[in-house]
């Protein structure tokens, strides 16, 4: 393998790893904490129409969505990184 597919595969196994046991216990951790993010999630007046379930596991399904989204963003810069200067802002003029 080549040295740019073993980093790209090391940056995968890493982030998937630290993100599932930091999703199951950072959720388990906050069951009881109103401020946890479930229980900030879980109040959907359209949702919570379908019962206390359905709420539960929407508002897990909501926070997957977006927690995923954030793994996914940070395993594209890193891999960038292999070979780019990455930096995340942005300079320049805005034109009308």
């Amino acid at each position: 393998m080549e040295f740019v597919e073993k980093a790209i595969r090391g940056i995968v196994r890493s982030a998937v790893e630290s993100y599932a046991s930091g999703f199951s216990d950072r959720h388990i951790r906050e069951k009881d904490d109103e401020d946890g993010t479930i229980n900030m999630k879980i109040h959907n007046v359209f949702i919570a129409a379908l019962g206390p379930e359905i709420q539960y596991y929407s508002a897990l399904c909501r926070s997957l969505d977006s927690s995923l989204g954030n793994i996914l963003e940070k395993m594209a810069i890193n891999i960038a990184r292999l070979n780019y200067t990455v930096t995340q802002h942005v300079e320049g003029v805005i034109y009308r």
